[in-house]
């Protein structure tokens, strides 16, 4: 109530903008589904999500980030990719990237990251995408010579 009696409305703020589940796909990798808004104010969430999500995975597995249910992706939301990205190959993990609908296309083409950050259709593309781990056993396939040629 207010000082004079009436009653006061209060309306149910959320926590967060942002809706984030984890999938683990076994030796394949993780997937991370994102919802919502990704922009200055859920940055930092995102961010920490993504980067303890990346500590679970390791090669040859890949972390995808499914953003097919994103509303909106300002440019905080794309320098963390860029970010995620970064620290994905230093552990040489490779970061996938799901969602074509234009809330997310639109910004990554327009700032020309189409070729750093490739999209895919669906999670299943995404996976398919992924190397097949290697157990040591297959040949490599690599050319050998027995005198190779020095220049």
């Amino acid at each position: 109530m207010d000082t004079a009696g009436g009653a006061v409305s209060e309306l149910a703020i959320p926590n967060s903008l942002l809706g984030l589940t984890t999938e683990c796909y076994g030796e394949t990798g993780v997937v991370v589904t994102v919802s919502g808004e990704i922009d200055l104010s859920t940055r930092d969430e995102l961010a920490e999500y993504l980067n303890r999500a990346l500590e679970t995975v390791s090669p040859p597995q890949s972390l995808i980030v499914d953003l097919s249910e994103v509303t909106f992706l300002g440019s905080a939301g794309l320098a963390l990719l860029l970010d995620t990205q970064d620290a994905a190959v230093r552990r040489g993990v490779p970061l996938r990237v799901v969602g074509t609908q234009r809330a997310v296309r639109r910004p990554i083409e327009a700032v020309g990251l189409s070729d750093m950050l490739p999209l895919h259709t669906t999670v299943q593309e995404a996976l398919a995408d992924v190397p097949v781990p290697r157990r040591g056993e297959e040949l490599i396939g690599l050319p050998l010579q027995a005198n190779p040629v020095i220049h």
